[in-house]
């Protein structure tokens, strides 16, 4: 199997953020992505929901002031793991919450 790493940047004005771009970086792309791995710029609602409709994995830390989302959301593990102080440790495991 071969694997290929995508590594993109975006310059835009500083009203544009970075959650609007995710949509700019992977719509032209022809190839099938397993998994985007982002800071926490990209947790958000629209961002999980951009890469849920495209069957993709996300990687994304939780923003330091996340909250819980709708019961049973599989990124609340790692919200809970941010609330009990173990950011690190969710980080380090590579745990990948899906949102799908």
């Amino acid at each position: 199997m071969y694997t290929h790493e995508f590594i993109t940047t975006e310059v835009s004005l500083v009203s544009v953020g970075n959650n609007e771009v995710l949509p700019i970086f992977l719509n032209p792309l022809q190839r099938k992505i397993q998994q985007v791995s982002a800071d926490g710029a990209y947790d958000t609602r629209a961002c999980h929901h951009v890469l849920n409709n495209k069957g993709i994995t996300p990687s994304i830390p939780p923003r330091s002031n996340a909250g819980y989302w709708e019961e049973g959301h599989p990124i609340n593990e790692a919200i809970k793991s941010l609330k009990e102080n173990k950011r690190a440790e969710w980080k380090r495991t590579g745990i990948i919450t899906k949102t799908h």
